[in-house]
């Protein structure tokens, strides 16, 4: 079927809106007509050449939509379900097998790669192949075809733009302070850097009474909003400012944990700088990032560092917990989306990067 999707060409940065072919479901494939699809970082850094993406490919991996279609094998969604799509998994390997889908060590080709695990593309353009299985998705197109256990069937009354918020970034934040950091009640967290992953962190931590919440950016405006979503100080992070002592004038004792979204690895050293005994802190980010930070501190204090890939979260599990605390209002991801109409995605993509815009959404053009 024609479907029109923004393809990333490896020829320039930025993505180009074109026609491509897209296959029919196999029996255990669901086509999914998008509504809308969240912009992350990811999605820039592919488009820009700074991640191993086989090009061409339609990128975007945090899609809704509509079920259209479902192959013979599938019985878990019908045509019509209103779904939200999480990043794909082979569902077979030691990772999958624990829970750890993140992890997926079939990831290199699901994720990245952009096909199945057989290789094949899902789609042609001009009839050459093109990838259409990025994040096992590729939903910057006005339909999908994904493997039905990444389908999570939602109520049809929610906002299926404000849902396009949660598969990855929100997921990447919340998974973070719920599956991974765990902080109790008495904790002191300092999230560096307060876009969505940020934002849904701190959000996560007010969910679980976390008293004590930094929020660390260079963006006025945004610390404004994380005060407003549940942190209790906020830092600005700009040139000159000593990190680890603005943390340690709000916990002289040290933070008991930390959440670093930005992946700069001045700001790493600085947040487990500041870190009590027993202190921990998460990164999410770092792509090509070297971080030089002192040993022995480090070691006399007991601290670590941990990576936490998409929130330590296992698929539509925990995609389904985050879409039901969005139902309840205490994950309003609502106020961090613009909506962007697909033949306008490169503003989408300048407004991200330009921190115009906290999370920006891909809604299909009508057809």
């Amino acid at each position: 079927m024609d479907v029109k999707a923004a393809i990333a060409t490896g020829q320039s940065q930025g993505v180009e809106i074109a026609t491509i072919d897209l296959e029919e479901p196999r029996e255990d494939e669901v086509l999914v007509r998008i509504v809308a699809t969240g912009v992350c970082h990811t999605d820039l850094s592919a488009a820009d050449g700074r991640l191993p993406v086989p090009t061409p490919v339609v990128l975007g991996h945090e899609g809704a939509g509509v079920v259209v279609e479902v192959g013979n094998a599938v019985e878990t969604v019908s045509p019509g379900d209103h779904v939200v799509l999480s990043p794909g998994y082979c569902g077979a390997c030691r990772q999958c097998l624990r829970g750890r889908t993140t992890y997926c060590e079939r990831g290199g080709t699901l994720v990245f790669g952009g096909t199945r695990l057989d290789g094949s593309t899902k789609a042609t353009l001009a009839g050459a192949p093109v990838r259409a299985g990025f994040f096992g998705q590729s939903s910057f197109a006005e339909y999908a075809l994904v493997s039905a256990t990444s389908v999570l069937r939602v109520d049809p009354a929610l906002n299926l733009a404000h849902l396009a918020a949660l598969p990855c970034g929100a997921s990447t934040g919340a998974g973070a302070v719920l599956n991974t950091l765990r902080p109790s009640p008495d904790a002191t967290l300092a999230v560096i850097g307060v876009g969505t992953v940020g934002m849904a962190a701190i959000m996560a931590a007010r969910m679980t009474g976390v008293r004590t919440v930094i929020a660390v950016d260079r963006h006025v405006e945004r610390l404004e909003l994380a005060t407003s979503l549940g942190a209790t100080h906020a830092v600005e992070s700009r040139t000159g400012v000593d990190l680890t002592g603005a943390l340690l004038d709000l916990a002289p004792r040290g933070i008991t944990h930390a959440f670093d979204t930005t992946g700069v690895p001045a700001l790493i050293s600085a947040a487990a700088n500041a870190l009590d005994t027993g202190g921990v802190c998460g990164f999410v980010a770092g792509t090509g990032a070297t971080l030089a930070l002192e040993l022995g501190p480090m070691l006399a204090k007991g601290a670590r560092l941990q990576g936490i890939m998409g929130g330590d979260a296992t698929a539509t599990l925990f995609l389904e917990t985050l879409v039901s605390a969005y139902e309840r209002g205490v994950l309003p991801v609502d106020r961090l989306v613009t909506e962007y109409p697909l033949h306008r995605i490169d503003r989408a993509f300048a407004d991200m990067r330009s921190g115009a815009t906290i999370k920006p959404v891909v809604v299909m053009d009508a057809r």
